[in-house]
């Protein structure tokens, strides 16, 4: 009888000699502990996919809970975070509540605390550095995790986002239907990737259409009523006058309004010598109530979404930063 070689069980210590670390420090990374250079847990994990190391999934890890990471002084954030507690808990989840610096440190440091107590999935709302080390971790761990950002992210964990470029075109489309040619963009920080990505969807429709856009119809301007008063205004008096405006958000939309609806009676008839269309971005009951159209991507659906994609992950399957489900489109809410 030919008795068939036993196949060698592969060890930590496997893993170790492959990825040139000791054993300490696989074991510190397998269980999402120790200050691991990003490097030294990339190379572990190429060795664990190398020799096919078969990890056991945490016995101590905690099937209805989620740890929420959130920045310091994030309105994007502090926004989403009612709408993402409901859905969790919707989803019979409990929920773990930490804010956190942005520095890699500080998020290590807050990514610890959470896996000690044993969570089952981690919701990145905003933008970290260090994110990328983040992934490592969790999936040392068998962690679910995913992102939420106003924006396109650095694309080193799989993030929820609304499509700020498709929303601006609907919203520039719906423009052009209705005669609009001059079409400017009021409001947002002039360094906002918000705003970079909605001018990006601006310019794309208007391109469509055979027509280029005028940077001089771009205006940035906090958002505060006051600000955003004084940059319509200014907008409005300068060539090329708009006949449309697309509103970065709700209170730069309302101060339009409040302008051109008789807000400065001695100047109404002088800037508005003809029909000014407006479209707000976000979500505003007051606006709605004025009859203003908006241009919405719900922080609920967002919060949905996150946890569609974190189920996604419980069940199994692994997800991608370029998974189109990550992605979250608009709607126009039309005239009342």
């Amino acid at each position: 009888m030919i008795t068939k070689p036993l196949r060698h069980k592969i060890t930590q210590q496997d893993v170790a000699t492959l990825a040139g670390v000791s054993v300490t420090t696989v074991s510190l990374v397998l269980g999402g502990k120790g200050r691991i250079s990003p490097e030294s847990v990339s190379r572990i994990y190429q060795a664990i996919d190398t020799l096919g190391y078969q990890r056991k999934a945490d016995p101590v890890g905690l099937p209805d809970r989620v740890g929420i990471i959130l920045p310091y002084h994030c309105h994007f954030s502090s926004r989403l975070l009612p709408a993402l507690s409901l859905a969790l808990q919707l989803a019979g989840k409990s929920v773990t509540l930490i804010y956190s610096e942005t520095s890699d440190a500080a998020l290590r440091d807050t990514s610890d605390t959470l896996l000690a107590q044993g969570v089952c999935g981690l919701v990145l709302c905003g933008q970290f550095s260090g994110d990328a080390t983040l992934r490592l971790r969790a999936q040392a761990r068998h962690i679910a995790l995913v992102g939420l950002m106003p924006h396109l992210g650095s694309g080193a964990i799989p993030a929820i986002r609304p499509d700020n470029a498709q929303a601006a075109q609907l919203a520039v489309e719906n423009l052009l239907s209705q005669q609009h040619s001059a079409i400017a963009y009021l409001g947002g920080e002039s360094n906002s990737l918000v705003r970079a990505e909605r001018l990006g969807g601006l310019v794309n429709a208007l391109g469509k259409a055979g027509m280029a856009f005028n940077p001089a119809l771009s205006l940035p301007c906090p958002a505060t009523f006051s600000e955003a008063s004084l940059a319509a205004a200014r907008l409005l008096k300068q060539p090329p006058r708009p006949t449309a405006i697309l509103c970065d958000n709700p209170t730069v939309l309302l101060a339009a309004h409040h302008m051109h609806s008789g807000g400065n009676p001695s100047s109404k008839w002088r800037l508005f010598s003809r029909p000014l269309a407006l479209t707000g971005f976000g979500e505003s009951e007051e606006a709605q109530k004025l009859a203003l159209p908006l241009m919405n991507i719900p922080l609920a659906s967002l919060a949905a979404r996150a946890v569609e994609c974190l189920q996604h992950q419980f069940n199994g399957e692994t997800l991608s930063c370029d998974d189109p489900r990550l992605v979250v489109a608009g709607c126009l809410l039309p005239d009342r």
